[in-house]
């Protein structure tokens, strides 16, 4: 039975979707030849008008002529001036429209002699108003050759017009038909979506029917399932595939500050700043070398591969607030194996990160505290040591000597110090590019020269022609704290550990 409805379903949806794009193709199509039948209807309006334009200023510049043979007055000939001039812009704009249309443009420069010869006439009238006077001009208008001319330009500009309006009668006819299978094609898409959409309701609510059983068992199933979740101590969410929020217990209902209500349907990245979930799937893009987007795949990537996942993050209250949690992400799986959704259980490190920010601010506060009165000890044991006060003893030289060498040990122990709370606490930063190392030891070395001159100790460096991806304060700050090691701990004058000429020598191996 339900297989029989779920072909049903798919079957309807495939007709439906069909039916669909058919009509949305019949539109788009008719739409478009709609589209470029209004603008030839557009173009045939405008070659009408332009072809009327074009007798009219013929016959302007005629009349104008005509007024001049009988007056004589040159004001007479301004309009005559100014029709020819537009004429000629008018002939130039019917060629290029009629460019495209071999037969019109044919017939258009069939046109085009009579109007020049039309227009030969009145000159030849101006010009024998001018020579002649009005005799002559009237010899010129009773040749009657103007009166033919004039004729047929208008005949064939006739024709051409009516060409063009029985051909936008044609095209008007077109259009109209067109636009009648457009409707009567959306019309039957729209009774057959009707149809679709009355099955699918009758076929729903068979299923809802059949399934109100399997409904009540289901909630009876979870409501024991949530007794047992919600006495756990720790935050526990479910999500499906997609990351949505299924089940939410108790905790943390408490935790967030949200209703159980509030959170199931919505994404498990409501719960996350987007910063932290973008800066997880970069992260985990370079480990798993493949890509791994900025939200709740960030959350679930490892868990969706099988790979057990536990992290630190920091869970969105609902007022804004947030606190840090360590959070376990498990993929669910159903009988045959396939995944089904992911569990999260989250325990709440806020007393921890509490207690831990405490030891890190004493341990800043203290080293910081150290390091100014380690500083005057160290510049006073320096003056003194330069005879600033006055040539010191032999006896009391050596003391000033070991105190100051204790005061810089117990400055590089405080640093140390610091820089191990930075190393915890994430706030360093490693410029990590390419260095070669010989030239790391080089800088080293010259750090730390004058150091092995005043212990009587040479630096030998043996350094491979390699390069490293490091960073480079923090390697040559490495290599400075190992040298000084060797300075120091080497012994001064002669020993059966030493080579026979020459001072005791402290040996860097690269």
């Amino acid at each position: 039975m339900g297989r029989r409805i779920r072909l049903w379903i798919v079957v309807a949806s495939v007709v439906g979707l069909a039916a669909l794009g058919a009509v949305s193709w019949l539109s788009y199509r008719n739409t478009k030849e709609l589209i470029a039948a209004n603008q030839r209807l557009a173009q045939t309006h405008k070659l009408i008008e332009d072809l009327t334009a074009l007798h009219l200023l013929l016959d302007d510049a005629e009349s104008s002529c005509r007024g001049y043979a009988l007056r004589g007055k040159l004001e007479y000939l301004e309009p005559y001036d100014a029709a020819l001039a537009q004429l000629d812009i008018t002939t130039q704009v019917l060629r290029h429209d009629l460019a495209e249309d071999s037969n019109r443009l044919r017939k258009f420069l069939e046109l085009e002699p009579l109007m020049q010869g039309r227009i030969e006439v009145m000159r030849d009238l101006v010009q024998a108003r001018q020579t002649g006077g009005f005799s002559a001009a009237v010899q010129v208008v009773q040749s009657d050759r103007g009166r033919r001319l004039s004729d047929e330009i208008r005949q064939r500009i006739s024709a051409m017009q009516t060409e063009e309006r029985n051909d936008l009668l044609d095209r008007e006819q077109e259009s109209r038909q067109r636009t009648r299978a457009t409707i009567l094609a959306v019309g039957l898409t729209c009774l057959l979506g009707i149809a679709l959409l009355l099955a699918a309701s009758i076929v729903i609510y068979r299923l809802n029917r059949e399934s109100e059983k399997d409904h009540i068992d289901l909630q009876n199933a979870e409501r024991i399932q949530r007794t047992i979740v919600n006495s756990a101590a720790y935050s526990m969410l479910s999500t499906d595939t997609t990351g949505i929020i299924q089940t939410v217990n108790a905790s943390a209902e408490k935790w967030l500050r949200y209703t159980g209500a509030e959170l199931v349907g919505n994404s498990i990245t409501i719960l996350h700043d987007a910063g932290e979930l973008q800066s997880r799937g970069d992260q985990l893009t370079g480990a798993m070398g493949m890509p791994v987007r900025g939200d709740y795949e960030a959350l679930v990537a490892k868990a969706t591969h099988g790979v057990p996942d536990e992290f630190e993050c920091r869970y969105m209250r609902k007022d804004g607030t947030s606190f840090p949690v360590l959070l376990s992400v498990t993929a669910l799986r159903s009988g045959d194996n396939q995944l089904a959704g992911y569990l999260m259980i989250a325990a709440d490190l806020s007393e921890r990160h509490a207690i831990r920010k405490m030891k890190d601010e004493f341990v800043s506060v203290v080293s910081h505290e150290l390091r100014t009165p380690l500083t005057s000890i160290k510049g006073a044991l320096g003056l003194l040591a330069a005879g600033v006060t006055g040539v010191l003893p032999p006896k009391a030289a050596e003391m000033a000597n070991i105190a100051q060498g204790n005061v810089e040990r117990l400055s590089r122990l405080v640093n140390d110090i610091l820089d191990l709370q930075r190393i915890e606490s994430g706030r360093i930063t490693m410029d990590r590019r390419p260095w070669h190392i010989a030239d790391l030891v080089k800088e080293s070395v010259q750090s730390v020269h004058l150091l092995a001159e005043a212990e009587g100790v040479t630096i030998l460096t043996y350094c491979c022609q390699a390069s490293v991806q490091a960073d480079r304060e923090r390697m040559v700050q490495a290599f400075v704290n190992l040298l000084g090691n060797a300075i120091k701990f080497s012994p001064r004058g002669g020993g059966s550990s030493l080579p026979r000429n020459g001072p005791p020598a402290a040996y860097c191996l690269a």
